[in-house]
């Protein structure tokens, strides 16, 4: 039997062909995402239907996506995040849903750390400058000594520390599940949230999405930082909520953001007219080594599945 598999991500096998190659090898009819882009809901329903496996991006995968996709057996999610699949849902449907837990690691860890650079340096805040004809030079801050709050101290996290080591900072944490040995090894503190907030220079975060962390760093949060604070998020949209994030940014100038991910993507809102905040557009995973090794575990994934069967 011929599986039939998608990929609805963008961009599977347009770095590297590979991924591809090795599935049609093994003998699957793959089709790509025929959008180039994230899905809608509608545009799920009509075109899982008629799929036995699915390699799947950020679209929802709720209930009433994964109820029409009628011969759907396997779905392996390109990258670490899960909550934008109905766990409750494939179950019920005898899904069996995995993903690429590792891959995306040093992506995400090194685009935090050009994060929190240019942050504190200014530097995509003094480029557009440079490029609409302003000539003006920003007084920064350096990194070295500073400390460092990490919530959520899993795979990138734990990264990131390593990366931060020759800045010589003071790294703090704030995980429900503490890692001692990695901490010890590393002169990681793990102390509460409220530590890490009114301690921090710089936070970033590295925590999953769940309903329970929707708008983690809210108006509170932000209340009790400092005035120059620089916060990350390179994690998932929805943990910050942008409009607490506007005003802290609005009332303290000194204060800067770094944010590589969003409630509602495409991002259009109102943080892109701010001086003191830098924004990409969800490209933690894009480095061509990370996207290329994803997307092969991804692939083999789906073969252990179905050589199974």
């Amino acid at each position: 039997m011929k599986y039939k598999i998608l990929t609805t991500t963008s961009s599977f096998g347009k770095v590297d062909p590979a991924p591809l190659a090795l599935l049609q090898a093994e003998g699957f009819e793959v089709t790509v995402n025929p959008y180039g882009r994230k899905l809608s809901v509608e545009e799920s329903k009509a075109i899982l239907e008629d799929y036995d496996g699915l390699i799947a991006g950020t679209e929802s995968l709720n209930e009433e996506v994964l109820n029409t996709a009628a011969k759907l057996k396997y779905l392996c999610r390109l990258g670490a995040g899960m909550d934008n699949v109905d766990f409750e849902a494939a179950k019920k449907l005898n899904i069996v849903v995995e993903n690429t837990p590792s891959a995306h690691v040093d992506g995400v860890a090194e685009l935090t750390l050009g994060g929190i650079l240019s942050c504190l340096r200014s530097i995509a805040n003094a480029h557009t400058n440079i490029t609409n004809g302003i000539w003006e030079k920003p007084m920064g801050s350096l990194l070295k000594g500073k400390t460092v709050g990490i919530i959520g101290l899993g795979r990138v996290g734990g990264r990131l520390v390593e990366l931060l080591a020759p800045f010589k900072v003071k790294v703090l944490a704030f995980d429900l599940y503490q890692n001692t040995d990695f901490a010890k090894k590393h002169k990681v503190s793990f102390v509460t949230m409220d530590e890490l907030i009114s301690s921090s220079d710089v936070i970033s975060i590295h925590t999953p999405f769940s309903p329970e962390a929707k708008h983690m760093v809210n108006e509170e949060f932000l209340s009790k930082a400092k005035k120059n604070l620089c916060l990350v998020n390179a994690s998932r949209g929805g943990l910050v909520d942008e409009k607490a994030l506007i005003e802290f940014l609005t009332s303290n100038p000194a204060a800067s953001a770094y944010l590589d991910t969003f409630e509602e993507e495409p991002y259009h809102g109102p943080l892109t007219q701010m001086k003191n905040c830098t924004l990409t557009p969800h490209i933690g995973s894009y480095a061509s080594e990370v996207r290329i090794n994803m997307e092969m575990e991804a692939a083999q994934n789906v073969i252990n599945y179905f050589k199974k069967k």
